[in-house]
């Protein structure tokens, strides 16, 4: 009997500290390794989803603002946030767009924190009635470690049976902070075809595959590309359905959302509220064991877009997380178009 309760003590203790311990670490290296962010709202974040976004909207200019947190069920939950903001402009009676955007990522008890701040410019041309839009993006990334609340495997205080941050965790050579130029590029086409809408992106991010160790080494963060996609199709005057597409592959790291959005204005022309939205999200439901289903509504109240979404969580994770999901919110907000459309009315010769 004593050697049955020792056993089930030490497995007790095993299970308790040490296997939620191992888990974090192996986020922390997960993160460290240079894994990017994502938001299940993800056209909600244009100017990070793709710079050929840039300018991608009907109106002079555009603010926009996204915020998701996740893992609540542990003490300091990983939080996201995002804003960009874009404008429209002529120059040479070419169509020109600029636009800022500002990540920043905190990774909670991991002790990693990220900023990343991006100037984009974009160009937009229509072909035989075939919009085409490239965009540039040139930003500078910082990231940095917490050291007073991070502890790693050899910290592990054997007579204690936790953490003790007065041993030397054996890493050398590594530093607190780090910073570096990122650059990123994208194409887009949509075409109008009498109800259906296509839109079709592609972006390259990292493409100078910056270093982003925090040792004395380099370790390059490899190119991201980015299929984006969405198929608008008006069933009537007051009501659509869209089906959307993403898929990242980051070194052989994909990450795929399909998802299907359905909008309908039953207040009328004259009404404030010019459309409500429901959609449904599944993250990596074709390649991958499917990871969370999403659920959003949302609405464009004037010139204000407005959506909330939840994450449930369906993947092996779901216990260690205490059955709690990821949350966003997200605001747009789009000016109306100063810029007058031409005509070509046909006249008599005499």
């Amino acid at each position: 009997m004593p050697g049955n309760l020792m056993i089930r003590k030490t497995i007790d203790i095993v299970g308790q500290r040490i296997l939620p311990v191992s888990i974090l670490i192996l986020f922390s290296l997960t993160a460290l390794r240079g894994q990017d962010i994502h938001f299940s709202l993800f056209n909600a974040c244009p100017l990070y989803l793709n710079p050929a976004n840039t300018g991608n909207f009907n109106g002079d200019w555009r603010l926009s603002g996204i915020y998701r947190n996740q893992w609540t069920a542990l003490a300091d939950p990983f939080s996201t946030a995002a804003a960009g903001f874009d404008k429209q402009f002529y120059w040479l009676n070419q169509n020109l767009s600029f636009g800022l955007a500002f990540i920043n990522d905190e990774s909670g008890s991991l002790s990693l924190f990220v900023n990343k701040l991006y100037g984009s410019l974009g160009y937009a041309r229509i072909i035989n009635h075939h919009e085409i839009r490239l965009g540039l993006q040139i930003g500078y990334v910082l990231k940095s470690l917490n050291y007073a609340s991070l502890t790693l495997p050899n910290q592990w205080d054997q007579e204690t049976g936790g953490f003790n941050t007065s041993i030397s965790s054996g890493e050398l050579n590594m530093g607190d902070r780090r910073s570096y130029p990122d650059c990123n590029v994208g194409i887009l086409w949509k075409k109008k075809i009498k109800i259906i809408e296509p839109e079709i992106g592609l972006a390259f991010s990292h493409l100078n595959q910056p270093n982003e160790s925090f040792f004395n080494d380099t370790q390059r963060l490899p190119i991201r590309s980015t299929l984006h996609a969405t198929l608008k199709t008006r069933i009537g005057e007051e009501f659509y359905i869209k089906p959307a597409l993403l898929y990242m592959n980051h070194k052989g790291a994909t990450e795929t959302i399909v998802g299907l959005i359905t909008g309908f204005n039953v207040f009328g022309q004259n009404s404030g509220v010019k459309e409500l939205n429901a959609a449904v999200y599944l993250r990596n439901g074709f390649f991958n064991q499917s990871d969370a289903l999403a659920l959003s509504v949302g609405a464009t109240f004037r010139r204000f877009d407005f959506a909330i979404c939840y994450d449930y969580s369906i993947s092996g994770l779901k216990a260690s997380a205490g059955n709690m999901g990821g949350f966003e919110i997200s605001l747009q907000y789009k000016s109306i178009s100063t810029v007058l459309n031409s005509y070509s009315i046909p006249c008599e010769r005499f």
